[in-house]
C-alpha cells in the first residue's frame, strides 16, 4: 500500500466535524477511563450503534481510547507488551449515571499506531472502522483533536483506495461506500451478515455520500459523476490487480488476527465469553450455552465452539 500526501485541511474536511451531543451523558465513562489509564489518554473516539441511535444507554457504548505510549497506559508490563505486539487491547467498563447504568467496551491504541494503521495498515479493521462516522468525545488538546480528525479522514481515503478497484462501477456514492465497508468487514472474522456494510451506509446515506464526494480528489484514481448522480471510478489495470492481490491475502490474515485478538480479550475483557455469546445471538439469532467450564477456561474449551460456528457459516 502506498499513500500520497494529503493536506491536513483536506483530511479534516473529509472527516467532518466529528462531534456528538452525547458527551455530557458519556462523562462517567470518560472519567473512569482517565482514572484507569491516567495522563496517557490523549483522546477518546466514540463510534458504533449507540452513536448511531443517539442513546448511550441503548446497548454497549463503543470507544477507541488513544494513548501516547502503551507503557504509560498500563500498570503491568505484560499488558503493555500485548498491546504493543497486537494492538488494540479491548476492555470492558460500566458506571452508574443519572439516567441509568452505562456500559462500554473500548479498544486501547497508541496515536502512532492509529496514524500508521489508517494510512498503511494491511488489515482493514482500523481504516474500516474509522472511515465510518465517529465523534471525538474527549481530547487532551486541540492539536490532538485535529490529529484524530485527520485519522478519520485518512481512513476514508484508504478504504476507498483499497476497495473501489475491486468493485464494479458505477454506483450511487452511498452505495459505493457501503460496498467498500462490506469488503472491509469481510476481511475479519465477523458474526454480522454480508449486508452489514450496506446497512451502515443506508443508515446515513447523505453523510456517506458527502464523505465520498469530499474524498474524490484525494483518491489514487480518477472518478466522475454522471447526470443521474452515478459514480464511476477508473483505476488502472495495475491498481486493480494490486488491490485484488491484497484482498486475497487480507481475508485469511484478518481472520487469523481476529482469533488471536479474541484469545487476548479473554484476559483483558471482563465476562468476555458472556459478551461474545450475547453479541452472537443478537446478530445471528444463534444461542450457545455458556457453561461454567467454558467461562472459566475459554482458551481451552472455546475452540470447538468457534470451529462449529465457522463450519455452520455463523462466523464469516
Amino acid at each position: 500500500m502506498s499513500c500520497a500526501f494529503i493536506p491536513p485541511a483536506e483530511l479534516e474536511t473529509i472527516a467532518g466535524r466529528c462531534e456528538t451531543d452525547q458527551a455530557t451523558a458519556l462523562a462517567p465513562l470518560i472519567t473512569a477511563i482517565h482514572e484507569r489509564h491516567g495522563q496517557s489518554v490523549r483522546g477518546i473516539v466514540y463510534y458504533g450503534s449507540c452513536l448511531r441511535s443517539g442513546d448511550p444507554y441503548d446497548g454497549l457504548v463503543d470507544f477507541y481510547v488513544v494513548v501516547d505510549r502503551y507503557r504509560n497506559a498500563h500498570r503491568h508490563r505484560l499488558s503493555a507488551m500485548a498491546n504493543r505486539l497486537l494492538p488494540p487491547n479491548v476492555y470492558y467498563l460500566e458506571r452508574e449515571a443519572s439516567a441509568g447504568r452505562l456500559r462500554c467496551k473500548y479498544a486501547l491504541i497508541s496515536l502512532a499506531d492509529l496514524q500508521h494503521g489508517v494510512t498503511h495498515g494491511r488489515l482493514s479493521s482500523l481504516w474500516g472502522r474509522f472511515a465510518q462516522p465517529m465523534a471525538i468525545a474527549d481530547a487532551a488538546d486541540e492539536p490532538t483533536r485535529q490529529a484524530l480528525r485527520r485519522c478519520c479522514g485518512q481512513a476514508v481515503v484508504t478504504l476507498l483506495n483499497e476497495s473501489l478497484p475491486v468493485l464494479n462501477p458505477p454506483a450511487k456514492p452511498a452505495e459505493a461506500f457501503g460496498y467498500a465497508l462490506a469488503l472491509s468487514y469481510g476481511g475479519e472474522l465477523r458474526t454480522e451478515s454480508g449486508q452489514r456494510g450496506m446497512s451502515l451506509a443506508d443508515h446515513d446515506r447523505p453523510e456517506y455520500a458527502r464523505r465520498l464526494h469530499a474524498a474524490r480528489s484525494s483518491l489514487a484514481f480518477a472518478t466522475e459523476i454522471d447526470a443521474e448522480g452515478e459514480l464511476a471510478w477508473m483505476p488502472s489495470d495495475e491498481q486493480v490487480k494490486s488491490a485484488q492481490r491484497r484482498w486475497q491475502g487480507r481475508r485469511p490474515l484478518g481472520r487469523g488476527v481476529s482469533i488471536l485478538r479474541l484469545a487476548k480479550a479473554c484476559f483483558t475483557f471482563d465476562n468476555a465469553v458472556d459478551y461474545g455469546a450475547w453479541k452472537l445471538e443478537r446478530h445471528t439469532g444463534v444461542a450457545i450455552e455458556v457453561t461454567p467450564r467454558l467461562r472459566r477456561y475459554p482458551l481451552i474449551y472455546a475452540w470447538p465452539v468457534l470451529w462449529r460456528l465457522y463450519r455452520q457459516g455463523v462466523l464469516r
